[in-house]
């Protein structure tokens, strides 16, 4: 299943449905690797309130984004068109002026919404009303941008996207269907928890893939060359390493931009030891993933809430609940983390309806 396709197929649907139009609320989260869920056979955490949805709708085993990076991924789903057609093959500027999905339920007579991340370097069209991130937006006390203007709510990020969500939903005109589209920003690098769910994952230790450590002797000669390989390419910010307390705001940035070789860790009996080697790929693959998984869970809480209101209102009696993502996401595979890659965690999507 094509990800864009299945979007605009539905919008037809049930604009077809006539006088029985159903609620649509679509969630997404940004790089949300399929096999970082427990519906789909996670080895590394579990999902409840996102495997209730598959419980209780349907999942699609082999739903596929047919470009994995962020803006052109998000500007095919909302278009329902490849990236050479509806002009947004990289980070550029989305043509707002072309149709989308919004817009045909809009017209339909559906209250039309969009609250979180947005991405797409143009003021989004078709929506009724919509309260989106600035750019890639921050993970703690974001700031958020609407047809009226900027403001800025103390918080995290995906607790906040959910209480807008909410208060969105309790603010539509009731006499008509929506269409919310409820996007997070979580677990997009650079994998910032909340305190809680941080906690919950600090030490826990994550399995490894078999191909941690892959050689890529056989693979294209692209992949050796590329900057997303756990062991190389995370950086001292990546991994939360603290920097030394007497250097300025350029040496500190440039630190914590910076690749380390050597990771020098505590252990419980106070002693010091420096890492290297094996030893700190083995390291540094259990901080990106703790990281990672803490983030993911935040969102699985906050689908759980948005559930709950559904239910506690009445409105999950008339209501498609969607999840996906924006791409899928190499959670060690290969050696690697992010995207980008032709291969299947890159490309392939948790979609439950």
């Amino acid at each position: 299943m094509r990800i864009p396709s299945f979007l605009i197929l539905l919008s037809m649907l049930v604009v077809a449905r006539g006088a029985e139009r159903p609620n649509i609320l679509f969630i997404m989260s940004d790089d949300h690797a399929a096999h970082a869920l427990s519906c789909y056979g996670s080895k590394v955490n579990q999902t409840p309130n996102m495997d209730r949805l598959a419980k209780e709708g349907m999942r699609f085993a082999n739903a596929f984004v047919t470009n994995s990076i962020c803006t052109p991924s998000r500007a095919t789903i909302l278009t329902g068109k490849y990236s050479h057609l509806n002009g947004t093959p990289v980070f550029n500027r989305f043509d707002g002026a072309q149709q989308n999905v919004a817009k045909l339920l809009q017209a339909a007579g559906y209250h039309t919404g969009i609250v979180g991340k947005w991405h797409l370097g143009s003021d989004p069209t078709g929506f009724d009303r919509w309260i989106v991130l600035p750019g890639q937006g921050v993970y703690f006390d974001p700031a958020f941008l609407t047809s009226e203007g900027k403001f800025t709510v103390k918080g995290y990020v995906t607790d906040v996207t959910t209480d807008l969500g909410v208060q969105w939903l309790e603010t539509r005109p009731k006499e008509k269907p929506f269409f919310l589209m409820l996007h997070h920003k979580a677990p997009h690098r650079a994998w910032e928890p909340d305190p809680k769910n941080r906690a919950l994952f600090a030490q826990r230790t994550i399995p490894e893939p078999a191909t941690l450590f892959d050689d890529y002797a056989t693979r294209p000669a692209a992949l050796p060359a590329n900057q997303q390989i756990v062991a190389r390419d995370l950086t001292r910010r990546d991994l939360k390493l603290d920097p030394p307390t007497d250097l300025m705001t350029p040496e500190r940035n440039k630190w914590l931009n910076t690749k380390p070789d050597t990771v020098d860790i505590t252990g419980p009996d106070g002693e010091t030891k420096t890492l290297d080697g094996e030893a700190l790929v083995h390291w540094k693959y259990q901080r990106y993933m703790q990281d990672y998984l803490a983030c993911v869970q935040g969102v699985d809480d906050n689908i759980g809430r948005i559930l709950d209101y559904l239910d506690k209102t009445g409105l999950a009696k008339n209501t498609i609940v969607i999840y996906t993502a924006d791409n899928g996401f190499f959670l060690g595979d290969l050696g690697l983390f992010d995207k980008r890659f032709m291969y299947e965690p890159s490309l392939r999507v948790p979609l439950r309806v």
